[in-house]
């Protein structure tokens, strides 16, 4: 098997991980994403497994540009810049994927419900794929620690096919915080690999 281990696959997932709250914070504040964007970051819940980190979403580095350009921002250097709710939802989602990996029984409902997803027909973002990813979240992951709690619109929030396309999209993330961990990514490296994840981001969005 190819070696995953490298700070191109690192960045790789760990735009996944951006681009995933991304999407969460744009659908919380304005009720709507890209579809392309939220693609992306979908297509990486069903593949359990990949040679190739870029494989998980899409193959192409295209699906993923957003979450480098939102990596490019936080880790940057700018204050001003950064965006603090993207800040404190991928450092929360990196935690609880974390304590997911952790946790055996939590680690088999996901291996299921996501099994029983890639028998499904449809499209990626079909509605009903979307429930389902949101349902899979909800009664595996919910209740974990720490929570996820997204800031916006009340109307949004409180609207059931965009809370249920967060969910989803939170679900996406935490499938890429797995990724970002079997490559060898850690808490210190966001500080000290920090300008090895911009080199790589610039070397992968000079590519779409």
């Amino acid at each position: 098997m190819t070696n995953l281990s490298t700070v191109e696959n690192q960045t790789l997932a760990l735009a996944g991980i951006f681009q995933s709250v991304q999407l969460c914070k744009t659908l919380a504040t304005t009720g709507e994403c890209e579809q392309p964007v939220l693609q992306g970051t979908l297509r990486s819940i069903l593949t359990l497994s990949t040679d190739r980190v870029i494989d998980a979403y899409g193959g192409n580095t295209a699906s993923i540009a957003t979450g480098l350009r939102v990596l490019k921002s936080q880790l940057g250097g700018n204050n001003e810049a950064r965006d603090l709710d993207i800040a404190r939802y991928a450092l929360a989602l990196i935690q609880l994927g974390t304590n997911i990996l952790n946790d055996d029984s939590t680690v088999e409902q996901l291996r299921i419900g996501i099994s029983r997803a890639q028998n499904m027909e449809g499209d990626i973002d079909d509605p009903a794929m979307i429930s389902n990813f949101a349902n899979l979240y909800r009664s595996s992951i919910s209740h974990l620690s720490p929570r996820i709690m997204v800031s916006g619109d009340p109307d949004f929030l409180n609207d059931n096919t965009i809370a249920s396309t967060i969910r989803a999209a939170l679900l996406g993330g935490l499938r890429s915080v797995v990724l970002w961990r079997q490559c060898g990514g850690t808490r210190p490296k966001l500080v000290f690999s920090r300008g090895q994840y911009l080199s790589q981001a610039d070397l992968a969005l000079a590519r779409t």
